[in-house]
């Protein structure tokens, strides 16, 4: 294992925590699956991931079959649509594929949602052409085992698109410093069950078994360091996440 945590943690205490904290509804206190919760979170969480409304920018007119991997409430997944992929997405939760289909109807956009497990994908091998998962296998106790199905179920030649935590960033540091919990805790025992952070190095270490890695840092502020996060022109932003960037963006190719 290559990564700076070693958790005692199993599936089922991770599956309970997003169970009780649906990703990006931090976002908005409105009604849950309601037309102003949707536009709330998906206004938001572009406002601030400068980095994803480039790469779904990049990723326009793209053809061919994608999964996602811990969809959450499927911003993305919509998202990964609209730009052409024949999109295939799992989550751990029950109640996170809930909400992510009444979002993707919302939306009038045919996205597969399904529970699934990232350690175990219920896909045979080969089976598509690009992987995407954005802020989720640093929270299963096995990474080692998640990128290896992300390996197995990519056709020859194919690209993962990951992120993952950034062990030396800013926000990283201010957690470390102040003892803050991850992932929106209700408190300061709130914990998330695991978090792993990686340098570049390390990141790049656990995708060994593909043909070509690049690694770079991306988002400087998270939500929670306000006006620094939405203010600043973009240029600083980039310029800032390209060192102390809480998001390692990862592409590997099969």
């Amino acid at each position: 294992m290559t990564s700076e945590q070693q958790p005692r943690a199993t599936l089922d205490s991770v599956r309970r925590f997003w169970a009780s904290h649906v990703n990006n509804e931090y976002y908005t206190s409105a009604d849950r699956a309601s037309d102003a919760y949707f536009d709330e979170i998906e206004r938001r969480r572009y406002q601030w991931h400068y980095h994803l409304t480039e790469l779904f920018s990049d990723l326009r007119g793209s053809t061919g079959r994608l999964l996602e991997i811990g969809s959450g409430i499927g911003v993305d997944s919509i998202q990964l649509a609209r730009a052409g992929f024949d999109v295939t997405a799992v989550d751990l939760t029950d109640e996170a594929i809930g909400v992510a289909r009444e979002f993707a109807k919302a939306r009038g956009v045919n996205v597969d949602f399904r529970v699934g497990n990232a350690e175990s994908l219920d896909f045979p091998d080969a089976t598509f052409d690009v992987v995407y998962s954005f802020g989720v296998l640093h929270h299963t106790p096995h990474i080692d085992q998640a990128i290896a199905e992300v390996h197995r179920v990519l056709r020859p030649g194919g690209r993962a698109l990951i992120m993952l935590y950034h062990r030396t960033s800013l926000v990283n540091a201010v957690h470390k410093l102040f003892r803050l919990p991850y992932e929106s805790p209700r408190d300061r025992d709130d914990d998330c069950p695991v978090v792993y952070t990686f340098t570049r190095k390390s990141a790049k270490a656990l995708f060994k078994d593909f043909s070509r890695v690049t690694v770079h840092a991306e988002y400087p502020f998270t939500f929670g360091f306000g006006p620094l996060g939405s203010k600043l022109p973009r240029p600083v932003l980039k310029a800032l996440g390209r060192v102390i960037g809480w998001h390692l963006m990862i592409t590997a190719e099969r």
